[in-house]
């Protein structure tokens, strides 16, 4: 396969793992959906003459509906001690697919700030906190297990997905994944080692350009899907590219047969990803751009790697800054040109009707109540980062400097969130994810 003359968009070069911080989620004036200083204590009320005779616990017989609700906003880590009220609560807590009833939501980001130094991984080098939406500190989730695991040497973190961190994995000294990829989970300190692909960049010497050089040419984009509402496996959909733009070939793997596989890859243009993916239908999203029709595009790709539609723009001229899932919604962010040709607003679509392709207008915000500025460009000014899953809220990172912050279309506040050391393309939102990883160490 081909490989790798300028690091691809999205990747840090070098390999090691650097920082990992994870920030606070709750960055707008609301709570975020905390349950405040409610304690669910089951009321045992006692029956007259009869001394030691319980009736059945009030907070047992709560209505379904509101059940789910109140222990939805229970982290997960405090769920087990609900376990003891009844055993309707003990079956649906324990219930493997209580990630589906009992959804966890954004807890904040994991930043890869990757150091010259490169190596391992240690304590001393994971730092920050968790601030939920009390105030309160709690431990901040870690990668740094991974460190002390026999056979990892270098890796750096290329995606999240519901929980699951993605790491690129290298030997010492190599340029590209020559070791294959992690998969971790840091809520419960597990992982699996997947192999490499086979892909193996080309020196320019095997190809001719300059026998002067060791320079390589091609790269991957690498994406990590995972539904936990599904299953307990993830598949990993492996794009090949021949220059670092354009895609040439795709791969695929799934934790479950642990193999990869070929995808097929029919696209006849030259096709480049950019800005947010997103797993909506069974699909994975991506924005991105074809070169010989020079359009931005919506491409749908099902898990093993096959280019299954191509979905419209919500308008025809707006530029596609992001795509991602919010409240099971495909959206889209797009930014907008006044009559002066300059880059104004920004607008929030969603797809509505996923069959008839219906994108129904969500919210506009200005540029100006955004960033102070009257025009703006993404990647050169801000690129948006995240949207929430299950609130209106999207988070962006303005490059001026460097300050990630959120913008609620309820309330239409703009808050700061954190001052970061890195790019935007180092920004991945962090889901917890507590239950076992399939295959895992």
């Amino acid at each position: 396969m081909p490989g790798k003359r300028s690091a691809a968009p999205g990747r840090r070069s070098g390999g090691g793992i650097g920082r990992f911080w994870l920030l606070p989620a709750a960055a707008s004036g609301r709570s975020g959906g905390g349950i405040g200083r409610l304690q669910l204590r089951p009321a045992i009320p006692v029956v007259a003459g009869g001394r030691g005779k319980r009736q059945r616990s009030s907070a047992a017989a709560l209505p379904d509906d509101a059940l789910v609700d109140i222990l939805s906003r229970v982290p997960a880590k405090s769920l087990c001690r609900f376990k003891c009220v009844s055993k309707s609560w003990r079956d649906l807590i324990a219930d493997r697919l209580r990630c589906n009833k009992l959804p966890q939501t954004l807890a904040g980001f994991f930043l890869n700030d990757s150091g010259n130094d490169g190596g391992g991984v240690g304590e001393d080098r994971v730092a920050g906190h968790l601030v939920d939406t009390l105030g309160r500190f709690t431990p901040l989730a870690s990668v740094s297990f991974l460190g002390n695991q026999p056979g990892i040497e270098e890796f750096s973190l290329l995606r999240s997905c519901n929980g699951l961190l993605l790491f690129g994995h290298r030997m010492a000294g190599d340029t590209y994944d020559s070791l294959g990829y992690i998969v971790c989970n840091p809520a419960t300190e597990q992982w699996v080692a997947v192999p490499s692909s086979g892909f193996k960049p080309l020196s320019l010497q095997d190809v001719g350009e300059d026998l002067d050089s060791d320079d390589e040419i091609g790269c991957t984009f690498t994406y990590l899907i995972f539904d936990p509402a599904v299953s307990s496996h993830f598949q990993l959909v492996e794009f090949v590219s021949d220059d670092c733009v354009c895609v040439v070939g795709v791969c695929a793997y799934s934790s479950e047969t642990g193999v990869w596989r070929e995808g097929d890859w029919n696209s006849g243009d030259g096709i480049s990803f950019f800005r947010g993916s997103a797993f909506v239908n069974g699909m994975l999203h991506l924005s991105a751009t074809s070169f010989d029709t020079d359009q931005e595009l919506i491409l749908a790709v099902d898990t093993e790697g096959r280019e299954c539609r191509c979905l419209s723009r919500p308008e025809k001229h707006l530029d596609v800054v992001f795509v991602g899932e919010s409240q099971g919604l495909l959206h889209c962010l797009s930014q907008r040109t006044d009559d002066t040709s300059q880059m104004s607003e920004l607008s929030i679509w969603v797809l509505q009707d996923y069959d008839a392709e219906e994108w129904v207008l969500k919210h506009r915000v200005t540029f100006f109540k955004l960033f102070g500025r009257m025009s703006c460009r993404v990647e050169q000014d801000y690129n948006v980062v995240a949207i929430h899953p299950d609130r209106n809220l999207i988070f962006f990172v303005q490059h001026w400097d460097l300050q990630l912050k959120s913008y609620d279309m309820d309330s239409k506040e703009v808050c700061a969130v954190h001052t970061l050391g890195v790019g935007p393309q180092n920004v991945f939102p962090y889901i917890p994810y507590y239950a076992a990883l399939a295959n895992k160490h």
